[in-house]
């Protein structure tokens, strides 16, 4: 089965809907991208054409694709004139299979005939000059495959390109799984499963005690999941709400902070009303202090989308954003109400994002079970090629292991949570000095994993042989496993005299005594890295 199906062909070839329809019998996700241009703009195509031009339409087009050829098992609908670019074309033939949707003048024109929601055709006579000087060019000609879609129903179209293509059928969802965390300030229930949200029989009852919810995401995410969320809602008798953050942990500041809230507060967001988190990390510990802190505490859902948010950062109630100092020094503890988490979603991340979710399935596995660490050496392929049973065997294992932990110390109290920071005082610090944005959180842990195994290694609490099978581990799954030389370790160091975890001078860091072992050590800030 191909990565991704693309999508060309003229205006009212009927891209969106005979991709949606793909999706909906396959496991290919579906990415409209002038969905995500209206998303990450806040405004619909004509107002953009009306308020910018053409020539900024098309730039945003460019940059859009550029932001999107990473993804995964997607099926794409474009633009119809995304293929006037040659550098456009060329991306498009690198992500997939790219199917042209062919469609003859006269069927053209009927299928346009009501429709006033395209900018290029508001002088109808556009609709002929346009589509000629199209084909005379021959600018959709690039495809793999060409299909007449003159005379055939969008549903017969979406049948013949699986066919064709021979993509495999949509895989059977089986039960979901149900664990209840239960902490001192709330008790509630993570679903781990398969297409939870699939369409016209949603697996999961939201069950939110007022008719009005926020979702919080960003273009991407949104652009892929929003629509089956909104149905659900809907279908629930509950009035959504739309709020669209920029991607990055460069953007988990007090300005996005700020720009929630006073989205939200327009809209009257009472007490009564839920925050839905739909994305990865960043979207989910923004949206959490939100919710945490508007109104005093509202309620919460999270709907992890990444895979180092379904295995970590969605369980367990931390809350928070980055500052200039430090990662995550501003924040709350706050339990969601809810975590639904979706293996599907892992299917669309990029090779890189996917990886960066391992270093956290990897720390677990170092920090907490030696079976989950034994897993990841002995299925390294089926992982990589992100075989859905293992990966939903793996989610479950990890969400199992944080349940534990946050029972037992739901605040950091007690010293226990603090073994889910093996690797991340290091991480953290890379994450700062580089400004939040030259590596990925899992980049900067997976380097930290190793130097404070090392660590362990210097004082003789871990065997050479446990070291180098740490350091393998995480460099076979594509993970730096050191500090790149460009990053000055005296500037490293003054950050560690921040770090929430230094008393009197000393850092108490968790390091690994074995495959599953963990204890703590003070270290000397002065005398760190």
């Amino acid at each position: 089965m191909p990565n991704n199906i693309i999508l060309t062909g003229f205006m009212g070839s009927g891209k969106d809907s005979v991709g949606r329809e793909i999706s909906k019998n396959t496991d290919l996700s579906f990415f409209s991208m002038d969905d995500y241009i209206v998303l990450k703009e806040k405004r619909t195509i004509n107002k953009i054409f009306e308020e910018s031009g053409e020539d900024y339409f098309r730039k945003i087009e460019k940059e859009t694709l550029n932001e999107i050829k990473n993804i995964k098992n997607t099926v794409i609908a474009t633009g119809g004139g995304v293929v006037k670019d040659k550098e456009n074309r060329k991306v498009l033939s690198g992500m997939g299979k790219v199917v042209y949707l062919y469609t003859n003048l006269d069927a053209v024109k009927k299928r346009l005939k009501n429709d006033k929601t395209r900018p290029l055709i508001k002088n109808r006579d556009n609709i002929i000059k346009i589509y000629n000087q199209r084909m005379d060019k021959g600018l959709y000609e690039f495809a793999d495959k060409k299909i007449d879609t003159s005379e055939i129903t969008q549903k017969q179209v979406a049948e013949k390109i699986l066919k064709d293509l021979e993509v495999k059928t949509k895989t059977m969802a089986k039960s979901f799984k149900t664990l209840t965390i239960k902490t001192e300030s709330k008790v509630y229930p993570i679903y781990i499963g398969y297409n939870l949200f699939r369409e016209n029989n949603s697996r999961i009852n939201l069950e939110l005690k007022s008719e009005k919810a926020a979702i919080i995401s960003n273009p991407l995410v949104g652009a892929l999941y929003i629509d089956e969320l909104e149905k659900t809602l809907l279908k629930e008798g509950i009035k959504p709400y739309i709020c669209i953050i920029p991607d990055g942990e460069k953007y988990k500041t007090f300005d996005t902070i700020k720009s929630i809230f006073d989205m939200l507060l327009k809209e009257n967001m009472d007490r009564s009303a839920s925050i839905i988190a739909l994305g990865g990390g960043v979207v989910g510990d923004m949206a959490g202090f939100v919710a945490s802190t508007l109104k005093r505490g509202i309620s919460l859902i999270q709907i992890p989308t990444t895979l180092i948010a379904q295995v970590d950062s969605s369980i367990g109630g931390k809350t928070g954003f980055d500052h200039p100092l430090g990662k995550n020094m501003i924040g709350t503890f706050y339990q969601p109400d809810m975590v639904i988490i979706d293996i599907k979603k892992l299917l669309t991340l990029s090779e890189k994002e996917f990886r960066n979710g391992l270093a956290e399935v990897i720390k677990y596995g170092i920090a907490n079970d030696k079976t989950l660490f034994d897993i990841l050496e002995k299925k390294q392929q089926k992982i990589i090629n992100r075989d859905i049973e293992l990966l939903e065997e793996i989610v479950l294992k990890c969400a199992k292991i944080k349940k534990t932990v946050v029972e037992e110390d739901e605040k950091e109290e007690k010293g226990i949570r603090e073994v889910l920071n093996y690797g991340h005082t290091i991480g953290h610090i890379i994450e700062t000095v580089t400004g939040y944005s030259k590596y990925s959180h899992g980049q900067a842990i997976a380097i930290g994993m190793v130097k404070e195994a090392e660590l362990a290694g210097q004082e003789n609490l871990l065997s050479k042989n446990d070291l180098l099978r740490i350091k393998n581990q995480i460099g076979k799954y594509g993970l730096p496993t050191s500090i790149p030389e460009n990053i000055d370790l005296d500037e490293m160091r003054k950050f560690v005299a921040q770090d929430k975890k230094v008393r009197k001078g000393k850092i108490r860091l968790p390091v690994p005594t074995g495959i599953g072992k963990i204890i703590f050590r003070e270290v000397e800030c002065k005398k760190f890295l």
